[in-house]
C-alpha cells in the first residue's frame, strides 16, 4: 500500500551475542556437509540470554537512539519465531513493561521469519488510525538445543540468535516510510507441517524435525510447483511495494533481504533483481539468520556503516513460512551517529 498518512522510523537498534566461528562448530562434528558450504564465517550464539530479554536490550537502545522514554509508545508488537523462555507466558506484555512502560498494549506475532517486517503494517495502521503516536517493533529468539538444531535445522541456512527493534513514529524519524506490502500463499504451510496428525501437547519432537517435515510433504501432489509460487509470492510483493513507492529496482540504493544463503545462484537478492553488494550479506555472513529480526538489524547496519545516505531509497524485503511475503521502502532523511 502507498501510506495515506506520514509514518517515520525513528531508530533502529539490536543486541546481539558474541558470533561463534563456524569452523569451531565444524570441529565438534554440529555441522553437517550441506551446511558448512553456505558461506557463512560466524553465528551468534547466546548462552543464558532468552528472546524476550535481548529484544528488550534492543528496544530500550532503540528509544535511548530515539531520545525517547517511551511515553508517546502505546503499542508494542513482539515478533518471535518460537519458545520464549516460558510456557503459557505473555512475552510480548514483558517486553512491554520492560521497554516503554506498563501501559502501553503489547501483542506477540508469531509468522515466522516474516513477523518482523509484516508488523510494520500493523503499527502504520494503528498509528494512521490515531490510536497512538508511536509503535516500538522488537523481535527476540534464541534457538538453543534440545529444542532446535540451529545448525542444520533448514536448508539454506543457519539460525543466530539475537533481538532487534524499530521504532515507528508519526512525527518525525531519520526515515520515512514510502510504501509497504505484505501477502501471502496459505496453501504452502504444510511444508513444516508436514503428514504426521495433529498433536495436543508441546515437546513431542525435539529437536523440531523440519526438514524430515519437508521431505515428508515434497512427495506429495500438493507440493508440485512450490518453489515457483514461493518466488512469485516474493517478487510480487516486492514490486508491488516499489510501484506503491512510484520508483523502481534502479532507483533503490541498498535491499536487506534474509540473512540466508544457498551458497549458489540464486540467492534471494538475486531473484530480486539486485547485486551481492548491494544486499546486507556482509552482516549476514558474520551473524547468521536471526528469525524475525533481519530486516531491523539490516536497516540498523547500514546506518552504522553509513553505507547509505540522505535521499538514498532501501528495499526491505521478508518470508516466512506459511508461506507470507513483506516489502517495504524507506527513504533516508539523515544518517545518524549511533555507535
Amino acid at each position: 500500500m502507498k501510506l495515506n498518512t506520514e509514518l517515520y522510523v525513528a531508530a533502529a537498534a539490536s543486541w546481539l551475542p558474541d558470533a561463534r566461528p563456524l569452523s569451531e562448530a565444524v570441529a565438534a562434528g554440529l555441522v553437517d556437509e550441506e551446511h558448512q558450504n553456505l558461506g557463512y564465517e560466524s553465528i551468534a550464539v547466546a548462552e543464558a540470554d532468552s528472546g524476550p530479554e535481548m529484544a528488550v536490550r534492543a528496544g530500550r537502545l532503540a528509544l535511548e537512539r530515539a531520545g525517547s522514554d517511551g511515553h508517546e509508545v502505546g503499542l508494542v508488537l513482539h515478533s518471535t519465531c518460537g519458545y520464549q523462555g516460558h510456557d503459557m507466558w505473555p512475552a510480548a506484555s514483558y517486553v512491554a513493561n520492560e521497554t516503554v512502560g506498563h501501559a502501553a498494549a503489547g501483542f506477540e506475532l508469531q509468522q515466522r521469519c516474516n513477523a518482523g517486517l509484516a508488523s510494520l503494517t500493523l503499527a502504520a495502521g494503528h498509528i494512521a488510525a490515531g490510536f497512538t503516536e508511536s509503535v516500538l517493533l522488537t523481535t527476540g529468539d534464541n534457538f538453543a538445543p534440545p529444542w532446535v538444531d540451529r545448525w542444520n535445522l533448514q536448508l539454506n541456512l543457519i539460525l543466530g540468535d539475537g533481538g532487534s527493534a524499530l521504532l515507528l513514529s508519526g512525527r518525525g524519524g531519520f526515515a520515512r516510510v514510502v510504501s509497504a506490502r505484505v501477502s501471502a500463499d496459505n496453501s504452502l504451510e504444510r511444508w513444516n507441517r508436514g503428514l504426521e496428525p495433529f498433536g495436543t501437547i508441546p515437546g513431542r519432537e525435539m529437536p523440531v524435525p523440519l526438514r524430515a517435515r519437508g521431505r515428508q510433504h515434497a512427495l506429495t501432489a500438493e507440493a508440485e510447483g512450490s518453489w515457483a509460487r514461493i518466488e512469485a509470492g516474493l517478487k510480487t510483493t516486492t514490486a508491488g511495494a516499489l510501484a506503491d513507492a512510484g520508483v523502481s529496482a534502479e532507483d533503490i540504493s541498498r535491499v536487506v533481504t534474509p540473512l540466508i544463503h544457498r551458497g549458489e545462484y540464486p540467492e534471494n537478492y538475486d531473484v530480486l533483481g539486485f547485486s551481492e553488494k548491494q544486499s546486507t550479506w556482509e552482516l549476514g555472513r558474520r551473524v547468521g539468520h536471526i528469525g524475525a529480526g533481519d530486516q531491523f538489524l539490516g536497516l540498523e547496519h547500514l546506518v552504522r556503516q553509513r553505507a547509505v545516505g540522505p535521499g538514498d531509497l532501501v528495499l526491505m524485503v521478508a518470508a516466512g513460512a506459511g508461506f507470507s511475503f513483506s516489502a517495504a521502502v524507506v527513504e533516508i532523511l539523515d544518517v545518524p551517529d549511533w555507535q
